[in-house]
């Protein structure tokens, strides 16, 4: 997305979810243990006689073939999705683990998913002081300076996940990049079995969280015992860098992850956040269920975004035949399920 024609990111993210009557993001987690082994051996033997056919490439190895596949798995999950998901999160690690082959293959998926028209949320969870922060946005948004005054195009993605942890100055070089059509999730309760170690951790009421970009202080609302959880004093923060950053539907460019493993604290955060798209993962494979969000939809388009990596990209384990079929009924079943409790 170049500044000069996009819209923010909340208001694209919106339109595909209220096009699409779905808040189905699509997790993008390239597993070749997962795939069809059959489908892993003959797109590594094409990938590798493209290669050797190639005057300037060397024969291929082992990370290139992976790469390959990573790419082309998710090329045709990403098409058999188009119609019924509205955003994909392609898991950065996934891509990293091949090396600068990965890292290519990754920013093909994101070009294939724009071509479908679908917002891309790169699952990184960056979290840095500020000035290594500018690197990783612009590594993932475009920017890094090049020889002759050029920038670099980067990934091109529509939005980022990034760790709060070493506070809000480690976020603003995120936050700069809504003003060019850009946003980030900020972890606040997330799904994983160990969050509540630090995230459920009580705040003592005299703390006081950072709400805006620049030092600025939100007080840190108690509970009736006198504290709140750390994840909620994240979400104050978070409300104070949204401000600045308002599309014309109402939604801000900072959203929050918070999980469906958790419906009480992904509850307290919708209020906590009402202006915010909150994107849900823990639906489907990590035993959250659709219900929990009953009542949590904010604004027109709802303001949550669910995600689903493994109940739809490996679907035909469940369920047998062609992957790319298992994959669009998985993602339309939870596009009627999610529907039904958010737009009912």
């Amino acid at each position: 997305m170049t500044p000069e024609l996009s819209p923010r990111f909340s208001d694209r993210l919106a339109a595909s979810i209220l096009s699409r009557r779905s808040a189905v993001c699509v997790g993008l987690d390239p597993d070749l243990d997962a795939m069809p082994p059959a489908f892993v051996a003959e797109t590594a033997a094409r990938a590798a006689a493209d290669q050797e056919r190639s005057a300037t490439s060397p024969a291929a190895d082992g990370e290139a073939l992976a790469a390959a596949c990573c790419a082309a798995y998710c090329r045709r999950i990403i098409a058999a999705v188009a119609d019924a998901a509205a955003a994909v999160k392609p898991q950065a690690a996934y891509f990293e683990q091949y090396g600068a082959a990965g890292w290519r293959a990754l920013s093909e998926v994101v070009r294939v998913a724009h071509e479908h028209e679908l917002p891309v949320i790169v699952d990184v969870k960056r979290g840095d002081i500020a000035a290594t922060a500018q690197a990783y946005a612009n590594a993932v948004f475009g920017g890094a300076p090049l020889p002759g005054g050029g920038r670099g195009a980067g990934l091109d993605a529509d939005a980022v996940t990034v760790n709060p942890y070493m506070g809000a100055d480690s976020l603003e070089p995120f936050v700069r990049r809504c003003e060019h059509g850009h946003g980030l999730f900020v972890l606040t309760r997330t799904s994983n079995p160990g969050a509540a170690d630090l995230q459920e951790r009580p705040v003592d009421r005299h703390e006081r969280a950072v709400g805006v970009a620049g030092g600025h202080d939100a007080p840190a609302t108690a509970g009736d015992d006198g504290a709140r959880p750390l994840y909620l004093v994240v979400a104050a923060m978070i409300s104070g860098l949204g401000d600045g950053a308002v599309g014309e539907r109402g939604y801000v460019d900072v959203g929050a992850v918070a999980g469906a493993t958790a419906p009480d604290a992904l509850r307290a955060v919708r209020e906590a956040l009402p202006r915010s798209f909150i994107l849900v993962p823990g639906i489907g494979a990590q035993g959250g269920e659709a219900e929990a969000l009953r009542g949590l939809s904010a604004g027109e388009a709802g303001g949550l975004v669910v995600n689903s990596s493994r109940a739809i990209l490996y679907a035909w384990r469940r369920h047998g035949g062609d992957f790319v079929s298992a994959a669009a009924q998985a993602c339309e079943g939870l596009r009627d399920r999610l529907a039904g409790v958010l737009w009912p």
